[in-house]
């Protein structure tokens, strides 16, 4: 009997997922459950034991990882996803990039790698995570802060979303230097929000400053691609996207993509929960740069 309402799809993301955070031999384990799927769903845990050469008790550890209460139940849930011609994951059209492919191909691959994200992303987003994250954004009063952190790619992915949230008169904070970013940190008190963004979760700088930030009760969300990352343990609220890996992209590129519309998702409601100031609001900041597009 199932233990929960997992379904195949998911537990084959979430190991996706976690597979980062685990030692070498549960690492082979979900990596072979997450991307050899079709050959478990006909197979038997001593099967699967043998094939990669580890222990079933290391098997059925890593399945209670996954929310299954054992390889019956792992198994079970993924031969349901196949029969049901599943074909959302789209594994064979996800192929690596080849030196020899032209324009086109190149195009389509790109293209196509960046739907799957967003539409896995979709699958395994944490509802009420969201309506955690959207009722903090909401909650912070006049005189508290909302704080934007990330490096690198991420940090750009904070700026577009400080720039979205100044157009409906939301003021957030975004430092680019690491020293500002410890130093506002420090400041922070109960009622203020981080909101950070690290596609590994092990950005050092988004973990030490959601460390302060907890030390001093303020709530952090993050937004990452591993749920089981260093930076999740730091974490309230927890905003999961999903992207494969490519070896020449890896897997920022489409991770970005589907992190970028988590936060349209988060400015969209916002909006809409403050109609009319955010419309006004709107006109205004539209107004204001009208003069420098002439």
């Amino acid at each position: 009997m199932k233990s929960n309402n997992i379904e195949g799809k998911e537990v084959i993301l979430y190991a996706r997922s976690i597979a980062p955070s685990l030692g070498k031999k549960e690492k082979l384990i979900v990596n072979f459950i997450s991307n050899q799927y079709q050959e478990l769903a006909k197979m038997t845990i001593s099967d699967l034991a043998a094939h990669l050469n580890v222990s079933e008790s290391s098997i059925t550890k890593v399945c209670k990882k996954l929310k299954c209460e054992g390889f019956y139940e792992l198994k079970h849930v993924i031969a349901d996803f196949l029969k049901n011609g599943e074909t959302a994951i789209n594994d064979e059209m996800q192929e690596d990039f080849e030196y020899e492919d032209d324009n086109e191909t190149i195009l389509e691959k790109v293209f196509f790698n960046s739907i799957v994200a967003l539409q896995d992303t979709l699958a395994v987003i944490n509802r009420q995570e969201l309506s955690k994250a959207v009722s903090a954004l909401k909650s912070i009063q006049s005189k508290g802060k909302l704080v934007l952190v990330g490096s690198g790619g991420s940090g750009v992915l904070c700026e577009d979303f400080q720039h979205k949230l100044l157009k409906i008169g939301i003021f957030a904070i975004f430092y680019r230097d690491s020293h500002m970013q410890l130093m506002g940190s420090s400041l922070l008190k109960k009622g203020d929000v981080v909101l950070g963004v690290s596609h590994s979760g092990t950005s050092k700088d988004v973990i030490n400053i959601f460390k302060l930030a907890q030390e001093n009760d303020s709530t952090t969300i993050c937004v990452t691609n591993h749920v089981k990352s260093p930076v999740t343990e730091f974490s309230n609220i927890i905003l999961h996207s999903s992207a494969r890996n490519s070896p020449i992209t890896g897997e920022n590129a489409a991770a970005r993509i589907a992190q970028l519309n988590i936060l349209d998702v988060l400015f969209t409601i916002l909006s809409l929960n403050q109609q009319n100031l955010s419309y006004e609001n709107l006109l205004k900041t539209k107004e204001s740069v009208i003069s420098h597009r002439t």
